[in-house]
């Protein structure tokens, strides 16, 4: 839960340098909605099947020796998975967790899962800083994605494009998706949620939310079908949640390529002659 000492009134605030154009008039009509009074989105309901999206969406498992971890994950292209920062990172010790103890299990079902993919690198938006007790104004650059070793064989959930950004306003509802620790083997939805206001670049929603299903999509119907318009970052209260919209993680996908690896320094030549113009193996007679 992110950390706060009061609940704030989400308030609209001025467009960051890193905002497209076409997400300026976006973000006007959402944050109109600060104004809506709180209520309840909708009972969460259970999703117990194997037709599309669902298994393209699965659980981010961290498997390592000291330490494990899981939030929710979804699969936008053969080999990315966009999930939040903060999922990658060791709550502890604030470090990332190591690359080979990260994985991608698509579409839990109980015992039964649709692929499980590892994780060739994670890349995090530039700005993110992983902290103890984040506050709302941090929640913008809480995004990560995987790089996987082997492209998936399901289909990707797109993400929100410029195109189809024009379609939201004050009555647009939202899906959000989620494996909550309360019921970690089955994916769980919250089927009509609201944007309620905006602080800085993120956006303040009544998706409820908790541990696990942090990372989340917060999927939105469009003409061409659902697309991914968000990611889960966490809970504020009981009923309300923070999300990074999709306008904020454009930049980390438009280059989603692990880093070459680095070559290691070639060691320095030793002369064979010495100072003294002996060879340097050679002992003075």
């Amino acid at each position: 839960m992110l950390a706060s000492a009061k609940k704030p009134r989400p308030k609209a605030a001025a467009p960051g340098r890193s905002l497209r154009r076409w997400a300026t008039p976006v973000i006007a009509a959402l944050a109109a909605l600060a104004a809506i009074p709180l209520s309840v989105a909708g009972d969460l309901t259970v999703i117990d099947s194997t037709e599309a999206p669902w298994p393209s969406i699965g659980r981010v498992n961290v498997g390592g020796y000291r330490s494990t971890s899981m939030c929710t994950g979804t699969l936008i292209a053969p080999r990315i998975v966009l999930t939040a920062a903060h999922c990658l990172f060791n709550k502890k010790s604030l470090k990332p967790f190591p690359v080979e103890d990260i994985h991608f299990i698509a579409g839990v079902r109980r015992d039964e899962f649709a692929e499980r993919l590892d994780a060739a690198c994670v890349l995090t938006a530039k700005a993110y800083v992983s902290r103890t007790g984040p506050k709302l104004r941090d929640v913008r650059n809480d995004v990560g994605i995987l790089v996987l070793e082997d492209a998936s064989s399901l289909p990707p959930v797109p993400v929100l494009s410029p195109a189809d950004a024009g379609i939201l306003n004050r009555d647009t509802r939202f899906r959000s998706v989620g494996y909550r620790r309360s019921r970690r083997f089955l994916p769980t939805l919250i089927p009509a949620c609201r944007v309620l206001g905006t602080v800085g670049e993120s956006w303040v929603t009544d998706c409820a939310s908790e541990s696990g299903a942090s990372g989340g999509p917060l999927l939105v119907e469009t003409p061409h079908g659902l697309r991914v318009a968000g990611v889960m970052s966490a809970s504020i209260d009981d009923t309300r949640s923070a999300i990074v919209p999709f306008f904020a993680w454009q930049e980390l996908l438009e280059n989603p390529m692990c880093p070459a690896p680095e070559t290691p320094a070639k060691p320095a030549l030793r002369s064979s002659i010495a100072d003294n113009g002996r060879p340097a193996n050679t002992a003075a007679r």
